[in-house]
């Protein structure tokens, strides 16, 4: 809980901007929405967040703190499993397209700011996957031309195009999230 007047200003801001850029995406949301939603005068936003890219990495940072925290608690399940359940945290926290997310990013952003982002999506997404392969390559499974981050990277941008064209009426998102670990784990060609 905020502390005093200002924490808790930063926090519905923090709060909004999440709820509108998950939604909408960077490009469509502007700072004059989310302070109207919010609220509170323009300036008084920018008294605390400069720009709308600094509003935006904040949001992301505070955003990636909760998917941390569920990647890291199911960081003991066997991994097929394991895989699994990090598809399924990080197509259940992200209700807008990852890929439309990354997009924005890379046409809207200042070169710094892109590099920002790339850490923390880094530090968040990529990391705990390349956890994952290098323990596939530790016990001999991973083929030996792979590399961990290879194969990470494999996987999320997998993960990114194939979630963009689920469709829940076609099949359970349950059988969806096996089948895609099932494609990424094994292939297609039987060996």
């Amino acid at each position: 809980m905020p502390r005093n007047k200002d924490e808790y200003s930063k926090e519905r801001i923090l709060q909004v901007a999440e709820e509108l850029f998950m939604k909408k995406g960077y490009r469509t949301v502007t700072t004059r929405e989310i302070s109207t939603k919010c609220k509170i005068s323009q300036p008084a936003l920018y008294y605390h967040y400069p720009d709308k890219q600094s509003l935006y990495i904040a949001m992301l940072t505070r955003f990636v703190r909760k998917i941390k925290s569920k990647l890291k608690v199911i960081s003991v399940e066997p991994l097929e499993q394991r895989l699994r359940l990090m598809l399924e945290i990080l197509a259940d926290e992200h209700p807008t397209s990852i890929m439309m997310m990354i997009h924005d990013i890379s046409v809207e952003f200042k070169h710094e700011n892109k590099h920002k982002i790339y850490l923390l999506w880094r530090e968040t997404y990529l990391e705990p996957f390349i956890t994952v392969f290098e323990e596939l390559k530790e016990t001999g499974k991973l083929r030996k031309h792979i590399a961990p981050e290879e194969a990470a990277r494999f996987c999320l941008l997998t993960m990114g195009q194939t979630m963009s064209t689920w469709n829940e009426n076609t099949q359970s998102l349950s059988t969806q999230y096996d089948l895609l670990v099932d494609f990424i784990l094994y292939g297609t060609v039987n060996s």
